[in-house]
């Protein structure tokens, strides 16, 4: 009866997810059984869970480990999608997104070539993935496996919701682009996520890691029978860059600087090769360096690697500079502080006169997060000279943002005044409009923040073209 009904109606640790005859796992770590009674009166045939019940008419199975077991679900129900594909993981702070998108793209060139509507699929997967229950994760991974990839890069975050079972997939190698400075202050937790993450890598396969991160290779002292390949931007890495320029194109040397051996077993001796891409940044040569170390890892061809490098082209809104009527405009997609904290840091090297920030805000983001922002203003308005802060909180262009209160925005000005003057708005349009009437030519200003602020650059180019229709006519 079990059996029927789970593999007909399927698996879920989502209780409002569950449908009369499914399986519901219950992976919530408080003591409630809330979860569990609505689960239940949602129609589950069976629940798992770690708590005791007397209540006979409850179909619930206790077991030790529920995460073992939902995944034991998931890979009966798909298929055992895992042993199909070669996992690839990709963890740390600093841009997963790129990574990932390149790991997918360079790799699938041992494939099959890339369309654009896979791709499009691959970045929407990542975008939602902190939104995505267990089960959404496996029917992507399940997805990807039946179209015939030979490769998965996947995100192991542990800062998701879900972190102790994505822990425990089968991934064939790992890279780690570093840890940022919000992570630095929880470094206990950090160092302990990375280290159990880590011994989940089988022996003899690589873990590809940034050399330049000490507290990465500290969490990595106590790895035995794990081949660490470093790479940075240091003559100690295994893998470094030379011959660095970065104009219209970003060129360099690639050198390996100690032989390796590669998944069929092939030694490669150390060696250079030119590398040239379409993305700016010092971030870029980091990620291009782990990226290329995977692929050689994984016997893709020389001249395969350097035609995929060439010919990608980053998802919109990273880093991307651009000239609007005159004023400077750095747009980059940022989803949490830390994102916001490398943006800052990249403005560094960059020429302006003054510098304004438009940064979204949303009341579900919390009190960390605000915490956050004032602690990045402290460190970052005085070396910028950051002039002004808007914080807009986008209801016209995301119906799920949630508006501050008049008790949140005063206190954020108490807090932010001290560093930087700063202004509030409900709405993207008002915010643009406020600034075209106040930025002059020759300014920088920062866009920073997630899908809902994807339509601010055009929106910015109508505004200021009216401000100067306005101006010819006085």
């Amino acid at each position: 009866m079990f059996m029927d009904n789970f593999e007909r109606f399927g698996v879920t640790a989502d209780w409002k997810k569950v449908l009369p005859g499914m399986v519901y796992v219950d992976l919530q770590e408080s003591k409630s059984r809330k979860e569990i009674y609505n689960a239940y009166n949602n129609g589950a045939s069976v629940i798992f869970t770690t708590h005791n019940f007397s209540n006979p008419e409850l179909p619930v199975i206790k077991v030790n480990d529920v995460y073992e077991t939902m995944l034991l679900m998931l890979n009966k129900y798909f298929h055992s999608p895992q042993d199909k594909v070669k996992l690839v993981a990709v963890s740390g702070s600093n841009d997963k997104d790129i990574v990932l998108d390149l790991l997918h793209k360079v790799l699938g060139e041992k494939g099959k070539n890339q369309n654009l509507k896979e791709r499009n699929d691959f970045l929407k997967y990542f975008s939602s993935l902190h939104n995505m229950t267990i089960e959404d994760m496996y029917e992507h991974l399940n997805k990807m496996a039946s179209t015939g990839e030979h490769f998965m890069p996947m995100i192991v975050d542990y800062k998701l919701k879900y972190f102790k079972f994505i822990n425990s997939f089968k991934f064939d190698c790992a890279l780690i682009t570093g840890v940022n400075s919000f992570d630095i202050d929880d470094q206990n937790y950090v160092l302990s996520s990375i280290r159990s993450f880590a011994s989940q890598i089988p022996e003899n396969k690589p873990i590809i890691v940034n050399n330049d991160d000490d507290m990465v290779l500290k969490a990595l002292e106590g790895s035995k029978n794990t081949i660490v390949i470093t790479y940075g931007l240091n003559k100690k890495a295994a893998v470094t860059a030379t011959s660095i320029d970065v104009n219209q194109q970003t060129t360099f040397n690639y050198c390996l600087q100690r032989s390796m051996t590669t998944n069929s077993g092939k030694r490669l001796e150390p060696f250079e090769m030119p590398i040239s891409m379409n993305i700016l940044g010092s971030r870029s040569i980091y990620n291009a360096l782990a990226v290329i170390t995977c692929a050689l890892y994984y016997d893709v061809d020389i001249e395969q690697i350097k035609r995929a490098l060439i010919s990608y082209l980053a998802p919109s809104r990273r880093f991307e500079i651009s000239d609007i009527q005159g004023v400077t405009v750095l747009d980059n997609y940022c989803s949490s502080a830390g994102d916001l904290d490398k943006t800052l840091e990249g403005i560094q090297v960059l020429n302006y006169n003054k510098l304004r920030l438009l940064l979204a805000v949303n009341k579900n983001d919390g009190e960390e997060s605000w915490a956050d922002i004032v602690k990045l203003m402290s460190q970052w308005s005085g070396i910028l000279g950051i002039t002004e802060v808007i914080l807009c909180g986008c209801l016209d262009v995301n119906d799920k943002s949630i508006p501050l209160s008049i008790h949140d925005v005063r206190r954020l000005k108490k807090d932010l005044n001290e560093f930087v003057q700063i202004k509030y708005l409900d709405k993207l349009q008002d915010a643009i409009e406020s600034i075209a009437e106040n930025v002059n030519e020759g300014e920088m200003l920062i866009l920073a923040g997630g899908d809902e602020m994807n339509s601010a650059k055009s929106q910015l180019d109508q505004f200021l073209k009216l401000e100067k229709a306005k101006k010819s006519l006085n």
